[in-house]
């Protein structure tokens, strides 16, 4: 029965890592989803676009995240690099922003 369990548990930690952050209780974390290889000679010249969205008691999420929509509020032709940043407070409130840079 133990390794049964064993087994279950690896299974579970396997499947559920991805690419984000999420803590139990408070998560503030920013973190990569893609580069699009685009050179930048000054990063500080950059446009920077963003989208959110936000959920309530995992009832009622609103808001559009979408990478088109980050660039388009940025006025940017061609993404250099994205970021997502996850903000929550346990069950309560979860925030989503979707940050794209370039040019």
């Amino acid at each position: 029965m133990k390794k049964i369990l064993k087994i279950l548990g690896l299974a579970f930690i396997l499947t559920s890592t991805k690419a984000s952050a999420m803590g139990l209780f408070y998560t503030d974390a920013t973190y990569p989803i893609t580069a699009t290889g685009i050179n930048s000679q000054d990063f500080t010249t950059m446009k920077k676009g963003t989208a959110s969205t936000n959920n309530i008691l995992f009832l009622v999420e609103i808001g559009d995240a979408s990478i088109d929509t980050a660039a388009k509020n940025g006025n940017i032709k061609q993404i250099s690099h994205i970021d997502i940043q996850e903000k929550s407070v346990f069950i309560f409130w979860r925030g989503v922003k979707v940050i794209v840079y370039g040019e």
